[in-house]
């Protein structure tokens, strides 16, 4: 054992007093140090410090503490680290920090010791910012100090930093050449944990696996290719890919395999539709490359097909063909099975991309629908009906069905292509079209609603005008019957039995049962007709209205090809009308009026007098007398004009209700208008965007296409040049 381990284990003790003292180590080490002070040979601070490495392990944490306290010289840092140790076990943890901060050494065991020491107090108090401070700098240390690197691992999988806990395997492993680390970053991969990270970053790793792990390297993209799969680092990853192929060098081997079976499967994502050529091409040509160099039997011949279509559909591209495919070779059954791949891409292309499935789709379904096995293919591209490898395996068995199917397939996948093809040159005139449709229809509202607006106006103005026009008469009626009922009442003077003090009164309830009666027998009668009269007028009104508004319903739907507009005015507002108005009828009555007791001067002195002569003759003949001038020269407009106001006060309101109403009705009509109005505007605005897309990028439709048209005629190859064209 060294001096180091030594001192970190506390078993220095043991160098000091010797081997055959192991066992029993104190009174040696007592009789040492009193030999030391008596002749002066200076090792005390040895001596001590063994002490108190024995006081330590026996527990006596305080004797431990005094002895390392009076230690100096060389072992002063490890006897303070070590006072820091006692503190700790004691649970004192604020005197361990300050003992292990205060420890000032350039001895690379001492500082590992005392930085990992304080990491653990820091782990206890859950202090993370602090735990990684102390675990970076023993890592800075001494990344070969023994545990440290593990511990590391631990602590950031403990706290799920798995960003730390990646970039200390990628660094561990280039570092110390020990593949644990890569299997660990491996764990990391697989786990989802390195999303994050760009490609680029695992150049390295990967490359250095390639030299110490043939099948670790392989798990390695494989598992790469998983994560990026789907986003929108792909392209990077491929390109990163490649290059890291590109450094390897390349013999075919069947230990490939895997890999071979990697780049078959990432040529099948690019070539899905969602790529388009500029983002596919860069990495297209050395992925097919390496793709042809690490495959073996079918896989080569898949490579070599794919190489060849390349080469002829984007003959203007970097040259990628590196052998000729051999066509004497029958290949039928490789080209079913790549053939459905090529289908089961286009038909989620399709659906992606929401083009009409009538024209594209649901042909296709009817050419499967006669090949034996394919009938349920597109509907259940999960496998859940359609055993696909039951169903392969049967086609490879048997050549010259493998033959029949292939060239079914081809044709089917060709009459897809053709259709899309000229779906896309017609979803431009569609576009025009539904622009046009849309301006159209867009006019139509705007025209309606402005003849909405303009009848608004006319009905309220028909409607509350008849309204007002009619309860005017009603109004002028009563106010111009008014002083001649209330004169008429003259006829209680002639009764020469009343009292004379009473003959006030008697005249008051005289006028008021005179008007009442004329407007329950009379005047009522005639306005409750007239309102009904009104009521069946305005009905009609309303029903010209919505024959008009039912006649765009038809008219508008008929051109929009649903029952979109949905014009109706809401005919409840006349039974509303109608209970209001007869409730307001039967109820209104004329309140009773004190017509004589207006206080005139005339007035006062006729009451006045009547109270205070009684019933003298004289006094009685003088005021009928009065009382008859007094009802033959008032015009009792004011009082006509009072009475008037009480009486129509309820129909007055109802007017405002009236134009409110109509108001209201026409104008939920308007608002429905234009909300299909705004939802039409909105659906212009995006045709155009759509159209507008559509003239200044048409490779998002034709790009796919064309990368389809590739892959077609890679299974083409398969089967021999001589079956390339299809009816």
């Amino acid at each position: 054992m060294t001096q180091a381990e030594a001192l970190v284990q506390k078993t220095y003790y043991k160098q000091v007093a010797g081997e055959e003292y192991h066992q029993f180590p104190v009174s040696r080490l007592g009789n040492l140090l009193a030999d030391s002070l008596k002749i002066g040979e200076g090792e005390e601070d040895d001596i001590r410090f063994a002490q108190g490495e024995v006081y330590y392990h026996h527990q006596d944490l305080e004797a431990a503490v005094f002895k390392w306290e009076q230690v100096q010289g060389e072992l002063h840092g490890w006897a303070v680290k070590n006072i820091g140790d006692a503190h700790y076990d004691s649970g004192w943890m604020e005197e361990a920090k300050s003992k292990y901060l205060s420890v000032k050494t350039e001895d690379s065991v001492l500082r590992s010791e005392t930085a990992l020491q304080l990491l653990s107090i820091y782990a206890e108090e859950k202090d993370q910012a602090k735990v990684y401070e102390y675990l970076e700098l023993a890592l800075d240390i001494d990344p070969d100090y023994p545990g440290v690197s593990d511990l590391a691992r631990t602590i950031y999988e403990d706290y799920k930093d798995w960003n730390k806990a990646v970039d200390l395997a990628v660094k561990e492993g280039a570092r110390t050449n020990d593949l644990s680390w890569y299997r660990h970053l491996h764990g990391y991969i697989t786990s989802g944990y390195t999303a994050s990270f760009s490609p680029e970053y695992f150049d390295l790793p990967a490359k250095d696996l390639a030299e110490k792990d043939h099948r670790l390297f392989q798990d390695f993209m494989g598992a790469l290719t998983t994560v990026y799969r789907g986003t929108d680092q792909f392209i990077y990853w491929v390109a990163a890919m490649n290059g890291i192929f590109a450094s390897i060098e390349l013999t075919r081997r069947p230990d490939w395999e895997q890999m071979a079976a990697l780049h078959h499967d990432v040529y099948l994502d690019l070539t899905n539709g969602v790529f388009m050529e500029s983002e596919m091409e860069p990495v297209m040509p050395e992925l097919l490359r390496h793709w042809e160099m690490l495959s073996d039997g079918q896989n080569a011949v898949l490579a070599v097909a794919a190489q060849a279509a390349w080469e002829e559909i984007y003959p203007e591209k970097e040259s990628v063909l590196t052998s000729p495919l051999d066509e004497e070779t029958e290949h039928a059954s490789l080209a079913v099975e790549e053939m459905l791949r090529l289908l089961e891409s286009m038909a989620s292309w399709v659906e992606a991309e929401e083009l009409d499935p009538s024209g594209t789709t649901e042909p296709l379904r009817e050419d499967l629908a006669a090949i034996p096995g394919l009938s349920t293919m597109m509907d259940q591209r999960d496998g859940l009906t359609f055993d696909r490898v039951k169903w392969l395996e049967a086609i490879r068995t048997d050549s010259d069905r493998a033959e029949r199917t292939a060239a079914e397939l081809a044709r089917a996948a060709k009459r897809l292509l053709d259709r899309l093809e000229a779906q896309q040159r017609s979803v431009e005139n569609s576009l025009e079209q539904d622009i046009q449709f849309y301006e159209e229809m867009l006019s139509r509202f705007k025209g309606l609603r402005n003849t909405l607006t303009d009848t608004l106006s006319e009905k309220q103005q028909s409607i509350v005008g008849t309204y007002q026009k009619m309860k005017q008469m009603q109004k002028e009626q009563f106010e111009s019957n008014v002083p001649s009922l209330i004169k008429a009442s003259e006829d209680v003077l002639e009764d020469e039995e009343k009292p004379v003090k009473n003959l006030h009164e008697d005249l008051n309830a005289a006028m008021n049962t005179r008007l009442r009666a004329f407007v329950d027998d009379e005047l009522f009668p005639i306005f409750r007709r007239s309102l009904q009269g009104w009521l069946k007028n305005t009905e009609q009104e309303l029903q010209e209205s919505q024959l008009y508004l039912d006649e765009n319903n038809e008219s508008l739907n008929s051109m929009i090809g649903e029952e979109k507009m949905q014009l109706q005015l809401d005919f409840a507002l006349l039974e509303d009308w109608r209970r209001d108005l007869t409730r307001m009828i039967n109820r209104t009555e004329l309140p009773e009026e004190n017509i004589m007791g207006r206080l005139e001067p005339k007035q006062i002195m006729l009451r006045n007098v009547g109270k205070f002569f009684g019933e003298m003759q004289q006094s009685k003949s003088f005021l009928l007398q009065q009382y008859k001038r007094l009802l033959e020269n008032d015009d009792f407009q004011d009082t006509a004009e009072s009475l008037s106001y009480k009486l129509f006060f309820e129909f007055d309101l109802f007017e405002k209700a009236i134009r409110a109403d109509v108001d209201s009705a026409f104008t939920d009509v308007i608002l429905h208008i234009e909300q299909v109005m705004e939802e039409y505007e909105t659906a212009l605005a995006e045709t155009r965007t759509e159209l507008q897309r559509l003239h200044e990028h048409p490779e998002y439709f034709y790009d796919p296409l064309k990368i389809f048209s590739m892959r077609h005629r890679q299974c083409e190859r398969l089967i021999g040049q001589d079956r390339q064209a299809y009816s």
